[in-house]
């Protein structure tokens, strides 16, 4: 239950009736410092002072109101205008219960939407390297949340399939004295030295661009080759990284080749691209080149190759027109934010969305090395994804084997699998999206603080104490309770898994999701070290500990699952 969305709405009526304009905010908040405070409604002193104790005296027309109402056990006013809020145990004992019987944790649900999310899109005929493990893993945590708030999710992987690569990429195939697409990435390695220091190349390269774009027999035959190749090789990723992305999700940069040719003209007839010296242009009032004038954005070139800012008009109007998006979510980095909003411009100009459809840039920093630069090998390569990740599991194997040697290999297998993958998506999911931050493989897979192998664990040990009274639980006849101030701590701490549902599905931030899930076991910490469970004298005691241990590790099961990591049965 989202209890500060119930208080402000109920709250927000007493103020329209007592005259407040509507666009009031009361701004409630959980209160930390004191215990025996539940909430504190601290928006009122914001208002413009009319007269002396204004803000003091509003608190009290508002708190005789609310006083009306039995979800409030007690209400305190404090100078200058502070609503204190303890609410009635009852109250908070009947919505728990309702939390723990209902299919979804009683979650509300908003109007469905048909929202796009466009997320990983690593470029074909290069194996994924580090830079792509934020855009997937941030990406595909936005998809799940979305899709259990009951939105009609259509994930993209925009692969890029197209372009000058593979003019690049056919132009060495067709060199080579027989063609092999088994070492696709080295080729490729190869076709760009050509590319930058052979002008026979470059000229050739330019040629196989447009042969391409005009469906030419050989050229498609070796871009297919090459496209298959390396789907295949993604997927491998993605699998290991338990992402949701499948193969009827990628709807690559070639997909839109019929559509550009449509785009220019129209751009043209519309007076939003120009002629100028063989090229097509769009002039952007909101751009600046160098000199201080307006910048001009290229979509076709002399040699009528098209441009990836042409394919990225092109998708947007496919997903706007055609696919008929509510919203969409570009998960794309800090640096290509001016590429993105040039064709949003154009695209508005051109008039091929509306001003209904939410477009949304969520950017992501960088992952650096220590020395704070950004994550390569000692020879300044970029890493290889699937090597990161085979390591994360070696280390993860490495260190279950010294607490227990007696494991068996299969089960140690699966367990590591889990570990390593979750330490490191969770160590880069619980940091701020917008931020670069540093890897580091010892806090990452560290039994302490807010990491995957810490909630991982917390997760087991509740399991464990429910899996003693398998059978006690079931009884219905006993709900749960408060008895002591850990529970209702902990209560509250449940009830902000919808606050911290909604904040994602709006913001796509995922850290708050990690620090909910650190500050839920801590919570459960301490409910576990100060209340009796397995113990309890009393049953109806007893069987509410439970059964509050069992919402608990329900939440933190389906966070996880949120945050695409898996849970262990052991450590």
């Amino acid at each position: 239950m989202n209890i500060q969305k119930f208080l402000k709405k109920k709250i927000k009526k007493i103020c329209i009736k007592l005259g407040l304009p509507e666009n009031f905010n009361p701004i409630i908040q959980k209160n930390i410092k004191k215990k025996n405070i539940d909430y504190q409604i601290n928006g009122i002193i914001k208002l413009k002072k009319k007269k002396s104790n204004y803000h003091y005296k509003l608190a009290k027309k508002i708190s005789y109101y609310m006083n009306k109402s039995k979800i409030y056990k007690k209400i305190s006013i404090s100078k200058p205008g502070f609503i204190n809020i303890t609410l009635d145990s009852n109250w908070i004992c009947t919505n728990i219960n309702n939390m723990f019987i209902a299919k979804n944790f009683n979650i509300s649900f908003k109007k469905p939407k048909k929202i796009i999310i466009d997320y990983s899109s690593p470029n074909i005929a290069k194996e994924m390297h580090v830079g792509h493990l934020r855009s997937t893993i941030l990406g595909d945590t936005t998809a799940r949340i979305l899709k259990f708030l009951g939105h009609n999710v259509i994930k993209q992987n925009h692969i890029g399939d197209w372009g000058i690569q593979f003019g690049m990429l056919i132009t060495q195939l067709k060199l080579e004295s027989k063609i092999s697409f088994k070492n696709i990435e080295k080729i490729y390695k190869k076709s760009y030295l050509n590319y930058k220091k052979n002008p026979i190349f470059f000229k050739k390269t330019k040629k196989n661009v447009v042969k391409l774009q005009k469906k030419d027999k050989k050229c498609i035959y070796i871009w297919k080759k090459i496209v298959k190749k390396s789907i295949k090789k993604n997927n491998k990723v993605y699998k290991k990284l338990n992402v949701s992305l499948k193969k009827k999700d990628i709807r690559g940069e070639s997909f839109y080749n019929f559509m550009l040719p449509g785009i220019i003209s129209d751009l043209k007839k519309k007076k939003i691209a120009v002629n100028y010296q063989g090229c097509v242009i769009v002039y952007l009032k909101n751009f600046k080149n160098r000199l201080g004038k307006k910048m001009g954005v290229v979509i076709q070139k002399k040699d009528g190759a098209f441009l990836y800012t042409t394919t990225d008009i092109a998708c947007l109007k496919y997903r706007c027109k055609t696919l008929k998006a509510d919203r969409i979510i570009y998960y794309i980095d800090n640096r290509q934010k001016q590429h993105l909003l040039q064709i949003w411009n154009i695209a508005k100009k051109a008039k091929y969305f509306t001003k209904k459809i939410l477009l949304e840039h969520h950017s992501f920093g960088m992952i650096l090395h220590k020395n704070k630069k950004p994550f390569k090998t000692r020879n300044g390569d970029t890493i290889k994804l699937i090597k990161l990740l085979n390591k994360g599991v070696t280390k993860a194997k490495e260190k279950i084997k010294k607490k227990n040697r007696k494991i068996k290999k299969k089960e140690l297998k699966k367990i590591a699998h889990n570990i390593g993958i979750g330490a490191i998506k969770y160590f880069d999911l619980s940091k701020k999206r917008k931020l670069d931050y540093i890897f580091d493989w010892d806090k990452m897979l560290s039994l302490e603080g807010n990491t995957a192998p810490y909630i991982q664990y917390a997760y087991i040990r509740i399991k464990s104490i429910i899996k003693k009274n398998t059978t006690i639980f079931q009884n219905d006849k006993y709900k749960i309770n408060i008895f002591t101030s850990f529970e209702r701590q902990l209560i509250f701490s449940i009830f902000q898994f919808e606050e911290i549902i909604h904040i994602l599905e709006k913001k796509g931030t995922p850290h708050l999701m990690c620090n909910y899930l650190y500050d839920l076991s801590g919570k459960f910490s301490k409910f576990y070290e100060n209340c009796s469970i397995l113990n309890a004298k009393e049953k109806h005691i007893k069987i509410s500990r439970i059964k509050l241990s069992i919402l608990t590790s329900k939440i933190i099961k389906k966070c996880l699952y949120f945050l695409g990591i898996k849970t262990v049965s052991k450590m």
